[in-house]
């Protein structure tokens, strides 16, 4: 089978998640297809597609095509990055040089992830008899932007934009039931398959032995130091609560509201703000803390640090917010109401009641889980969806055998 991935970026461009997830899918699938990534790279149209292959993946680089490329998009003005969105809603251009590129690779299936920089519109550069996967990894279809929308104006026209090229898509993949549900809700991918398949958190599963039985508690946050991530809020319930139930707090990340913090908690010398750390440093953290909190506000499409806290055999807190529950161990007594630092506080409480076994018992449970978010499993979710979707080669068998909806 001869597959082709789209993402807006590919390694070693890497901004967030979406990047890692998709790296990690396109290299997991080489051990049963020929794989090749398009991908935006930082040339213009002059130089034309740049191509290598990593890690026995195929990658092509096409041209931005557009205002400027979105790996240097951190420093455009407010006006160049609406025009550049405004242009990803339908660019001739860049439909014109994927549809050759498809043509040139022929493949059996294509299956798209995040799409800034190519825009949704790119599904109609396939030939019909393609079948094409789309992973939701984000909420740029129904939005210009991944955090909380800012312009309602330019949302509706990306929504309505999506709606009548997604009929195009086969079968949809969520990497939460809530990303999935957000979708299909609003009218996108009608004549779709509808399944989830959660991302894999590519790590060692090897929890240490902790000690459980010593008071108080050490506390970790490991993600950006922004509003909408409720960093605020667990420092607040912290600083509620005595020192005999709170050593420390570990805080791991950068963000535009990190000094504000420093400054908020100069006078408490329970937390130690560590900075941007690397992923191996991040790792050695979450293995030294007694538990993990994620107290995040907005809509997380998925909670990659909740397994990756569970793997080093950390006990996680979260908040019922967007994908994070379908990553909890045991959400009934693990989640809680988000923006409340008296929800939080109420759950350091909880934890930090529990015996030591009772402890050993919960990091038992989140070690098992992990089991859900590995490679093979990635592997074969994927390789059962592409070959009910391909069999026999039409979109009404797409429907009828990977549906059910799934």
């Amino acid at each position: 089978m001869k597959i082709v991935i789209v993402n807006s970026l590919y390694t070693p461009h890497i901004i967030g998640g979406a990047e890692i997830s998709t790296q990690i899918l396109a290299e997991t699938l080489t051990a049963a297809a020929e794989v090749h990534v398009l991908t935006v790279g930082a040339q213009k149209r002059a130089a034309g597609i740049d191509s290598e292959i990593i890690n026995g993946v195929t990658v092509h680089r096409l041209p931005y095509n557009n205002l400027y490329w979105i790996g240097e998009g951190k420093d455009a003005g407010t006006l160049k990055k609406t025009g550049r969105r405004l242009i990803d809603l339908y660019n001739p251009v860049q439909i014109g040089a994927v549809r050759k590129l498809l043509d040139r690779i022929d493949p059996d299936l294509i299956h798209t992830q995040n799409l800034s920089g190519f825009g949704a519109a790119i599904w109609t550069a396939a030939k019909a008899r393609v079948p094409i996967v789309h992973t939701l990894r984000d909420y740029s279809l129904l939005s210009p932007v991944s955090s909380p929308i800012a312009n309602p104006m330019l949302s509706r026209m990306y929504q309505w934009s999506s709606l009548g090229v997604s009929k195009r898509v086969s079968a949809v993949v969520g990497i939460s039931s809530h990303i999935l549900k957000r979708h299909t809700s609003a009218g996108l991918f009608p004549n779709a398959a509808r399944l989830v398949i959660p991302n894999v958190v590519d790590g060692e599963i090897a929890g240490a032995p902790k000690e459980f039985d010593r008071k108080p508690l050490r506390i970790g946050y490991f993600g950006r130091i922004e509003p909408e991530k409720g960093v605020r809020e667990l420092v607040d319930a912290v600083r509620s609560l005595p020192r005999e139930m709170v050593e420390q707090v570990v805080v791991c990340g950068e963000g535009g509201m990190r000094q504000k913090l420093v400054e908020l908690c100069a006078g408490d010398d329970r937390f130690l703000f560590t900075g941007k750390v690397t992923p191996k440093e991040a790792r050695a953290n979450m293995a030294k803390v007694d538990v993990t909190f994620v107290p995040s506000i907005w809509e997380e499409p998925f909670g990659r640090v909740i397994i990756e806290s569970y793997q080093v055999g950390t006990p996680v807190y979260a908040s019922a917010v967007g994908g994070i529950p379908d990553a909890v161990w045991n959400p009934d007594d693990f989640l809680f109401k988000p923006g409340s630092a008296e929800a939080i506080a109420e759950k350091i409480a909880a934890f930090h009641g529990m015996s030591g076994d009772e402890k050993r018992i919960v990091q038992e449970h989140c070690l098992k889980h992990c089991g859900w978010f590995t490679k093979g499993s990635l592997l074969e979710n994927h390789l059962d969806l592409y070959g009910r979707i391909t069999e026999s080669g039409s979109q009404a068998y797409a429907l009828a055998a990977a549906n059910g909806r799934s």
